[in-house]
């Protein structure tokens, strides 16, 4: 089950993290990668590994900000491998930008416009730009989008980006039912707090890690692999009937962390109630 055989795919935010666990999980099934990201070191990489294992990986460096070259990569992609089978759009994140992460009324239009950017536009026409190529080869293809909880649960202080993975949700049910009836699947994963060098810094200790561990019901901090594989299946074949699905990947947890957190700061436990 799950052979990629034969399939060439496109990954963003490729170099490291997640985009890499994806990347390679899906090289382990056979496919020939796509492999984009700002930074080419990391990418060159993740190529290195793709082709100790037997498979062709071609590195195309991509801010995917920037809506041209969102676009290009679908396009030089498909000059260098000659079709498209799937497109993981997993590059995104929050912005440094002041106004992009606290209060929401703190929130600047140039931080605005740098959050949507990386995660829902250039996103949405790498999509567009997938389904044509999917649409002319004729024999369908796979758009996976990586959301996150934020995007599906309210997360205060995130909610800039939290909004932005709602709307680029919202494209995913609508991509999946304007394009099915090109045997297009499309579907999201939205994971919640994944063991990655963004959130290093909250798990440098046993305790922190502990303490994170803490929020999951299955008592651990999620790994790039977790995704990896619900990646593999939604990619896959045996996934032909799914479509339109926005997968929660979060160790059962069904609120970010960040509300927690901000619940406690607007309305603290009594004295009297807590253990």
């Amino acid at each position: 089950m799950f052979s990629y055989a034969g399939k060439t795919a496109i990954v963003t935010g490729a170099g490291r993290g997640i985009g890499r666990a994806i990347s390679l999980a899906f090289a382990r099934q056979g496919a020939d990668l796509i492999l984009a990201a700002r930074s080419v070191s990391e990418l060159q990489q993740v190529a290195a590994e793709i082709r100790s294992l037997g498979r062709k990986a071609w590195v195309v460096p991509t801010d995917m900000s920037r809506l041209d070259q969102a676009q290009n990569l679908v396009h030089e992609a498909a000059r260098l491998a000659g079709k498209i089978d799937v497109l993981v759009n997993n590059a995104g994140g929050g912005s440094s930008i002041p106004g992009g992460v606290g209060p929401l009324e703190e929130a600047t239009p140039e931080a605005f416009d740098a959050v949507y950017a990386l995660n829902v536009k250039g996103p949405f026409f790498a999509a567009l730009r997938a389904a044509e190529y999917m649409k002319a080869q004729g024999t369908g293809g796979v758009i996976l989008n990586i959301v996150s909880i934020d995007g599906v649960a309210p997360a205060p202080g995130e909610a800039l980006y939290g909004s932005a993975k709602a709307a680029l949700v919202s494209l995913t049910e609508n991509l999946a039912i304007e394009l099915g009836r090109y045997r297009i699947r499309v579907n999201a994963v939205a994971p919640s707090l994944i063991d990655t060098r963004l959130v290093a810094r909250h798990l440098q200790t046993p305790e922190q890690r502990q303490h994170r561990a803490s929020f999951f019901p299955l008592g651990r901090v999620g790994n790039p692999e977790d995704i990896a594989a619900a990646a593999v299946y939604l990619c896959s074949d045996e996934a032909g009937w799914v479509s339109g699905v926005t997968l929660l990947v979060a160790g059962g947890a069904k609120v970010p962390y960040e509300y927690f957190k901000w619940l406690r700061t607007v309305n603290p436990v009594p004295a009297e109630f807590r253990m």
